[in-house]
């Protein structure tokens, strides 16, 4: 994505806020205070198409705290995403955002499970050179004791018979476990070499969410209409904006945002629709195919968009 294009772009904080303070654990120059310190707030995120030319959008967690009680809220916090999302984007862009936001989900969970797989492996070959210690440290207390055992028969004047040719054959059998060993250990490094070099490219590609927690506070999404020659297109545009949700929410109000928007694409359906699942799936059917063929990338996620 240009830089001119990104999410979170290097704006100063929304007129009215206070100076910024960062927030404990969180990724500096995205998220700041309010003035009421009730909210996080975004920095502003430049969308094409909006309805207006500054919007707001509230989005609340799921879990709330009355009486000293946690409670599951997520039916709330969908109805206040879907009311304010059925008012600032067209139809076009609803279903767009839908696709784009389902994209970003599939990418980040073939992440995590290819990182686990990833760690997994890690621990294998973690265990494997474990044991690869203990067997040189046996085969190391061998040799030890054999070299004692030929500096003695070298000194002794005279030996039992067969024991020089019993002690040449514990040597041999040394050097063969000695050299075993050192084939193991150089497999077991050249393997943690490539593990190195694939968890390397597991992190240039991850996606930005991944250790992301729930909502703690209503969290406010500042967008801005953004003022270009040449809009971007719908699917450019709902990719900067889903892009940018990735670093704030986790992959449960994702869900919960994917279903404010379908509450708000089936809103949107024409009165006496009757086949309503249909109409929809082609709706998104559609706007996949607009995004595959835009972002290339994204075409191994788009199966049932």
């Amino acid at each position: 994505m240009p830089r001119d294009e990104e999410p979170a772009n290097r704006v100063g904080a929304p007129e009215g806020s206070s100076a910024v303070t960062r927030v404990a654990g969180r990724r500096p120059g995205y998220w700041d205070p309010t003035d009421s310190g009730r909210h996080l707030i975004s920095r502003p995120i430049a969308i094409d198409g909006l309805r207006t030319d500054r919007a707001r959008i509230e989005l609340a967690p799921r879990i709330v705290q009355r009486g000293g009680l946690y409670h599951d809220d997520s039916y709330h916090a969908v109805d206040v995403a879907a009311r304010q999302l059925a008012s600032l984007f067209t139809l076009e862009q609803l279903v767009m955002a839908t696709v784009a936001l389902r994209v970003h989900m599939r990418r980040g969970r073939e992440h995590l499970l290819r990182k686990k797989a990833l760690q997994e492996r890690w621990t294998l070959l973690a265990h494997r050179l474990m044991k690869l210690r203990a067997e040189e440290r046996h085969v190391a207390a061998t040799e030890q004791r054999i070299a004692e055992e030929r500096v003695g028969l070298d000194a002794a004047e005279d030996s039992r018979p067969g024991v020089a040719e019993l002690l040449a054959m514990a040597e041999a059998e040394v050097a063969q476990a000695r050299d075993a060993w050192q084939d193991e250990n150089r497999r077991a490094l050249e393997a943690w070499s490539l593990l190195e070099e694939e968890e390397a490219v597991l992190l240039k590609g991850a996606p930005q969410l991944e250790q992301t927690e729930d909502l703690r506070q209503p969290y406010i999404l500042l967008l801005v209409a953004a003022r270009r020659s040449a809009p971007r297109s719908v699917a450019a545009a709902m990719h900067t904006l889903v892009d940018a949700l990735q670093r704030p929410l986790s992959r449960t109000d994702q869900m919960l945002l994917e279903i404010a928007l379908r509450r708000c694409i089936r809103s949107a359906s024409a009165e006496g629709e009757r086949r309503l699942e249909r109409w929809e799936a082609g709706l998104l059917e559609a706007a996949g195919r607009e995004f595959g063929a835009e972002f290339a990338w994204a075409v191994p996620y788009l199966g049932g968009a």
